[in-house]
């Protein structure tokens, strides 16, 4: 089965959020698994076709994800992230059915 772009950035929302739930319960070792399953994504989309020419915001996810995780100059909440990526999550379950 193809892989979409969609389908990657809504995986990729899913393991964000669960980097920060995993934090929150104080399960670093899992957030950092999580966050290294991120890292592999961003790395996939940042390569995909469907994106080529525009991996701008691909690179801008990453450095937004690295500053939030290491709470430096841009701290996005788990509430904003979920914001970004309930759409692609939406747009492709709706797709799958």
């Amino acid at each position: 089965m193809e892989r979409t772009s969609l389908f990657y950035l809504a995986n990729l929302g899913s393991e964000i959020n669960r980097i920060f739930t995993l934090k929150e319960k104080g399960l670093m070792k899992e957030s950092d698994e999580a966050l290294a399953r991120a890292t592999a994504i961003i790395e996939i989309l940042e390569k995909h076709p469907d994106i080529k020419g525009r991996t701008q915001e691909i690179e801008m996810l990453a450095s937004y994800l690295g500053q939030s995780i290491n709470q430096e100059r841009i701290d996005l909440s788990k509430k904003e992230w979920q914001a970004y990526f309930t759409p692609y999550a939406t747009r492709l379950f709706s797709i799958n059915q």
